[in-house]
Order: C-alpha cells, then structure tokens, then sequence
C-alpha cells in the first residue's frame, strides 16, 4: 500500500470511529448524538491513531487471540488516557465521561471501555483491517494522491479552526482552576 493509501485508511478508520460513538452515544443518552469528533468533521482520529498503531505495533499477535486482546485493551485504554491528558492540559476538558460507569478513573478510562476495546482489537485484525483496505483500493489510482491530501487538507484546517476556538473559550474562563473549567463534551 502506499503511503497515499494509507492516510486514505487512517481517515476510513476515523470515520468508523465517529459512526461507532454517534451509535453507542445515542443508545447509551437515549437520544441521538451526532458530532463525536474534536473537530466540525466527520471523524474520530483517535480511531485512526489507534487502527494504525495496532497495524504496526499489534500485528505480532494477530494469530493468538488472548495476547491479541489483553494487548488491544491495554493500548487503546493507554491511547484514552494520554488523550484526555493532553485535552484537559491543552482545553480543560476532554470529550467523554465515564465518571458513571463502574471501575473508572476520574472519568477518563473505565474498565468497561477497556473490555470493549480488547474485542475490538479482535475484530480489527480478523475483520476491520482488510474491509477498509479493500475499501480504499476502490479509489482508482490516479484519483488516491488527491483524495488521501484533500482529506488531509480538509482535516488539518478543520482542526486549526477548532483548536483556536476551543483555546478562546478556555482562555475566557472566569474560573481558572482545572475543576472549575473542566467541561466533558
């Protein structure tokens, strides 16, 4: 694959990642939620981040389902964390809450996550992968170069617009301690 093939996967791997919060998110409030991503499009990167870890650090294990597991679990949560730490230094806030749910961390990772992520780490290597490879071996070649840089175009001014917004709300704060700016999206 190349490397314009590959940043066609990480943004499909994103994009299945917004679908997979909207739909989990909606079931779980009961009403629909349709903007899971950090900027104003349809993605999740996190989701892209993590298919294309695994792809690289994971592989190894992908014949032995346990250690693929326990290591998909252990990945994913450690990727949630950093996240949300990186978040709340940079915004005051991060954009999940699992401060209800059973066995959670200051409501950044929760045991219940950490179970789903293993399956999904399962999933990924057994399904997921070739799927979204396949799908982006349907963009025809003289067509990759430019749909892997636009979506990369799209995304960056996406994300540039979106952090100087959420930088001005969190610099317009009144209260300036972390609990007091704290906002779970």
């Amino acid at each position: 694959m190349s490397i314009y093939q590959r940043i066609i996967c990480f943004f499909l791997f994103s994009f299945l990642g917004y679908l997979l919060e909207c739909v989990v998110l909606s079931y779980e409030n009961k009403k629909l939620v349709i903007n899971r991503g950090f900027g104003h499009g349809p993605f999740c990167i996190i989701y892209g981040f993590g298919a294309m870890g695994a792809m690289f650090l994971l592989k190894p294990l992908s014949d032995n389902l346990v250690f693929l597991y326990f290591a998909s679990a252990a990945m994913a949560t450690l990727m949630e964390l950093v996240t949300a730490r990186m978040m709340i230094k940079l915004f005051g806030s991060f954009w999940w809450d699992y401060s209800r749910k059973a066995f959670n961390y200051q409501g950044i990772i929760c045991l219940e996550s950490t179970v789903a992520w293993g399956f999904l780490g399962i999933f990924y290597f057994r399904f997921l992968n070739g799927f979204v490879e396949q799908l982006a071996g349907i963009v025809p070649e003289q067509l990759v170069r430019t749909v892997a840089l636009s979506l990369l175009g799209f995304y960056i001014a996406d994300f540039v617009y979106t952090m100087r917004l959420q930088l001005k709300s969190a610099c317009e704060e009144d209260d300036t301690t972390l609990v007091g700016r704290l906002k779970v999206y």
